[in-house]
């Protein structure tokens, strides 16, 4: 210890018993002395006690007012350690009820502020918030500017949400689920919520309605009435083969007689071209009644091996199981696939509330047999006429007041609850109720490839698999939640917008709205995309993302079917490059994004800024047939001369086709073909890679673009749908092996736009 450092001094006795004296000087009670007390001891009453004891009293009193006043301790702290909560000081549900007034004053006391004001009231609780009005408040002011669908609160909680045409979407699920999302299409059953399309209803005079549709109908699509939803591609009136709006289903509702004057049809669009088609038919409706019902109806597609067994389970509890609809069901829920029926039946039915029999599990529910076989080859031979009517005027879902009615009578999920516990074997369904319950009108589809296309598909190696193959189904609105749940409870798996995409593609078929140049949908999908590709390639440093230039690469972020055309211009949603190459301000790049997106969000009908592409697109097997044998007749070489004559001279059977024009020329190369290629070695096609003729001498020439490509898990290669110039496969088949000619497949050359050596691929025509 250091000699000049003081000692501490140390505490003494005294000093100590002060410190203590003075801690328990506001809490000492003052006594009075015994003396006066015995002198009054001979005569013993209650009022004389209290006089003599009153000095203690109000001694007792004061210790007491002194000892609340000196003590430090709050209500939570005078607790056992054990019972103590952190967040008891300023929350008195915490603390035990005896204790709960005390605390909740000091507290309400600590929160005021210095000038003697009450602090601001906190937020209110967890339950108070999670009420029903409270919470139906908040999603309808969420959902301002944008529409949600019956099933968005299941998804929100399981997927990634995206808003798309003025609706949020399921875009993917967040677990992985790419490899599952294939054998659930192709083993088992795929469910997706497509309550997004649209629905326009047309009323009229049947040759009103008919002239309608064919006015803007390709040639050769099925617009007269009949029994089958039919597949329609869409034009501009007067403008075919230009001007092409998309895909459509036309479902006629039917009647007891062939003979009715009055017929109304649905038409069910892509919301990507559904204000187009709505404006053009408004401009066009001369005699008929355009109505939009989009948001009557709600909508389900199936797709799979086991999607008739999965819509079996959800519909076999039908209210009338005599009708045509509930036994034409029975006896096709034990096919192995949906491809044995014809694309475009229609099944119409009355089931009960399926909330009744929730949930109907496909394991526990027995697969129905067909006793009678030879019925069963009948409706695989022949679809059952009345299948598509309930009978005894019930119109189904086709009156929208009596379904409206019946959402608003049916019971309550707590009236049905109570039911449930009333029943004497827990789990088991409910019974139906007359005049309690009510019933569900339901319409089932059989969708394949021609709904995707909308045209007939014939070939092209894609038909056999399930991939395509399923139902969708329509139903009232206020139903969708119950349906859903059953749908997912019987086995079907939920995915979204991108696993629908990508079963076409394992498919080898199109999709709309990605696989259709020459559209403005087309424009409004592909310039977002296009947009967030080029923002990305330029946040990478220049050292370490791909140098487009030194690669020769035209348009690495979209394909260029403009410049193969001979077009001037890209249309204006797509994004500009500088005058330094890729390179241009990322303000204008967010910019140019921002407005793509809005635009493709809107009506691309009421969008000036895109106007109608200068290119066509060929759809139809009709067309697609034409072409074919236009190609094997090129492949013989008996066509001579130059290549303007000759290519015209080819092509006339395409033109006598589409319409007489004068300028033929012209219009046969703006004309785009959509094409399969599938790679014969190593190589994966990327999206927008140039397509190239290998047997064009010392340099290939570029005759197409990849729109979509990736590995195919179908195939077990690499798979790439993309389009090409009719000029540029003429080219191709005139200058084939006659090897490739006897395959009619000849081969062709994928670029990478990264540097790496071009993948052989085989080339095929899609309708």
């Amino acid at each position: 210890m250091d000699a000049g450092k003081p000692r501490p001094k140390r505490k003494t006795q005294q000093s100590r018993g002060q410190g203590q004296e003075q801690g328990r000087a506001p809490k000492r009670m003052h006594i009075q002395r015994n003396e006066a007390t015995l002198e009054r001891a001979r005569a013993i009453d209650v009022v004389g006690l209290v006089e003599a004891r009153s000095f203690e009293i109000n001694a007792l009193q004061r210790a007491i007012d002194s000892a609340r006043a000196a003590g430090n301790s709050r209500a939570f702290q005078t607790l056992p350690r054990h019972l103590r909560r952190r967040a008891a000081s300023h929350n008195a549900k915490r603390v035990p009820v005896r204790l709960r007034e005390r605390a909740t004053a000091e507290i309400r006391k600590s929160a005021q502020t210095s000038g003697g004001q009450p602090a601001a009231a906190k937020r209110s609780n967890r339950y108070r918030r999670r009420r029903s009005r409270t919470v139906r408040g908040e999603y309808e002011r969420r959902q301002a500017g944008r529409r949600w669908l019956e099933t968005h609160v299941w998804h929100a909680k399981r997927m990634h949400m995206v808003e798309r045409w003025g609706t949020m979407i399921a875009e993917s699920p967040t677990e992985r689920s790419h490899r599952a999302a294939y054998r659930a299409a192709r083993e088992k059953t795929f469910v997706q919520d497509v309550s997004f399309f649209r629905t326009l209803e047309i009323t009229g005079a049947v040759d009103a309605v008919v002239a309608l549709l064919r006015r803007h109908a390709a040639p050769g699509c099925p617009v007269a009435p009949g029994r089958r939803a039919a597949s329609l591609t869409l034009h501009r009136a007067g403008c075919f083969p230009l001007g092409c709006l998309g895909p459509a289903t036309a479902l006629w509702r039917p009647t007891a007689s062939d003979n009715t004057k009055i017929r109304t049809v649905w038409l069910r669009l892509h919301p990507a071209h559904a204000d187009a088609v709505a404006k053009e038919f408004a401009t066009d409706c001369e005699g008929v009644q355009v109505t939009d019902i989009s948001t009557d109806l709600v909508s389900f597609e199936l797709l799979g091996a086991q999607s008739t067994r999965v819509l079996a389970a959800v519909l076999g509890d039908s209210s009338d199981s005599a009708s045509c609809g509930a036994e034409t069901l029975r006896c096709i829920a034990g096919i192995n696939s949906p491809a044995a029926l014809g694309e475009g039946c229609v099944l119409a039915l009355r089931i009960n509330d399926p909330r009744l029999r929730f949930p109907r599990g496909l394991l526990h529910s027995p697969v129905p047999v067909c006793v009678d076989t030879a019925q069963l080859d009948a409706i695989l031979q022949r679809w059952p006429d009345t299948a598509d009517n309930l009978g005894c005027d019930d119109a189904g879902v086709w009156d929208r007041e009596q379904c409206a009615k019946d959402v608003d009578s049916r019971p309550s999920d707590k009236d049905l609850n109570e039911r449930r516990r009333q029943n004497l074997v827990p789990g088991e369904g409910l019974q139906y109720r007359p005049g309690v319950d009510v019933t569900v009108p339901v319409i089932a589809v059989r969708s394949g490839p021609e709904a995707l296309v909308g045209a007939r598909v014939s070939g092209g190696g894609s038909s056999s698999d399930g991939l395509a193959h399923g139902w969708t189904l329509l139903a009232p609105r206020g139903w969708g939640m119950a349906l859903w749940m059953a749908l997912v409870f019987a086995g079907a798996r939920a995915q979204g917008l991108r696993e629908r995409v990508h079963a076409a593609f394992e498919a080898g078929l199109p999709s709309f709205p990605a696989h259709w140049p020459g559209t403005a949908a087309y424009d409004l999908w592909a310039a977002p995309i296009a947009a967030d590709a080029l923002l990305r390639w330029q946040r990478r440093p220049p050292g370490k993302r791909v140098n487009y230039q030194a690669l020769g690469v035209q348009s690495p972020f979209f394909p260029p079917f403009h410049a193969l055309l001979g077009a001037a211009a890209p249309p204006t949603v797509y994004p500009r490059t500088g005058p330094a190459g890729f390179e241009c301000s990322m303000r204008r790049l967010r910019r140019i994004h921002a407005s793509a997106a809005s635009r493709s969000e809107s009506a691309p009908a009421a969008e000036p800024n895109v106007p109608a592409p200068d290119i066509w697109l060929l759809t139809g097997e009709r067309m697609a047939g034409i072409v074919r044998a236009m190609l094997q007749a090129a492949s013989t070489g008996n066509i001579e001369g130059d290549d303007d004559n000759a290519f015209e001279r080819w092509a006339r059977p395409l033109l006598d086709f589409v319409s007489p024009v004068t300028d033929a020329l012209s219009l046969l190369s703006s004309c785009l073909v959509r094409v399969r290629l599938v790679c014969s070695g190593r190589g994966v096609p990327e999206d927008n890679a140039p397509v190239l003729n290998p047997c064009a001498g010392d340099a290939a020439v570029i005759i197409g673009y990849v729109m979509t490509g990736s590995f195919s898990l179908a195939r077990g290669c690499g798979l790439g749908i993309g389009a090409c110039s009719l000029r540029g496969l003429f080219a191709l088949w005139r200058a084939s092996q006659p090897a490739s000619v006897l395959r009619k497949c000849p081969r062709v050359l994928v670029a990478s736009l990264g540097g790496a050596p071009s993948a052989d691929a085989v080339l095929s025509v899609l309708c």
